[in-house]
């Protein structure tokens, strides 16, 4: 079950820092106490220690500490994705190239921070986002135990109100309307989206996943609607937005009120 967040009574996360300078390390990890353990991961054995440790819970992961810049960090990013699917990804870099947040989501992050990082803001975010992910997993948990129940799609339940969610899925899954999904983080809002589109017959077409809360306010408009080449520093060609690359299809806006 999530653990509630209070230093006080010594419940404490982990998190293990991966940064090129180890100097800074003791500045994190002081600025992450008392709610987070840090460890520090400065080499490529740390890292895949870090990762293959279940004790971790989550990865501060700076995305300038390997490679060539960024867009390497972001490569590595997506491998300890392929990893482990449980642990919280947070990319952390001092790029402001517009590309670097969107590229982050999509390889696997759950959040991402510019640096020099507000160390109170960046222990509720992380905070936030293990208790997310605890939820997830519970909810994996509970479905593995389900399996024997009537399903639909990617969801289980047999319940009068799961068969009442199931009807109300088709119905709006024969329709072209813009569908709004409300409820908590962790209460399967993606599931039903996905549910969606595999009962309509958009199912064969994109599928567009974008977590809102991944990107700053200001990349929103160009991530959504394009842009083209020398509108900004760093774009070198022109870009179709997501809604373009969603035609005839699905684009999915998860965490839109965060």
């Amino acid at each position: 079950m999530p653990t509630e967040l209070n230093a006080a009574q010594g419940e404490v996360y982990s998190v293990a820092v991966v940064i090129a300078e180890p100097g800074a390390f003791p500045e994190m990890r002081r600025g992450l106490m008392p709610t987070f353990r840090a460890t520090l991961a400065d080499t490529e054995q740390a890292i895949k220690e870090a990762v293959e440790d279940p004790g971790i819970q989550s990865i501060l992961f700076d995305l300038d500490s390997v490679g060539e810049g960024a867009r390497d960090g972001v490569e590595v990013l997506q491998e300890i994705r392929a990893i482990r699917d449980d642990i919280v990804l947070v990319a952390m870099t001092r790029s402001r190239e517009h590309s670097i947040p969107l590229r982050a989501s999509q390889a696997g992050a759950d959040e991402f921070v510019v640096s020099p990082v507000n160390y109170e803001e960046l222990q509720s975010l992380l905070a936030r986002a293990i208790e997310k992910r605890a939820r997830e997993l519970e909810g994996r948990r509970v479905v593995r135990q389900l399996e024997n129940k009537s399903a639909f799609c990617s969801l289980i339940g047999a319940s009068n109100a799961m068969q009442k969610l199931y009807q109300t899925i088709q119905a709006v899954a024969d329709s072209n309307t813009t569908v709004m999904l409300r409820g908590e983080s962790g209460t399967g809002k993606e599931l039903i989206a996905s549910a969606i589109v595999e009962s309509s017959d958009r199912a064969n077409q994109p599928y567009i996943c974008l977590n809102c809360s991944a990107l700053p306010e200001s990349l929103i408009e160009s991530e959504l609607f394009g842009y083209e080449k020398g509108a900004f520093t760093g774009a070198d060609t022109a870009r179709a937005g997501l809604i373009e690359s969603a035609q005839n299809g699905t684009l999915f806006l998860d965490e839109i009120t965060t």
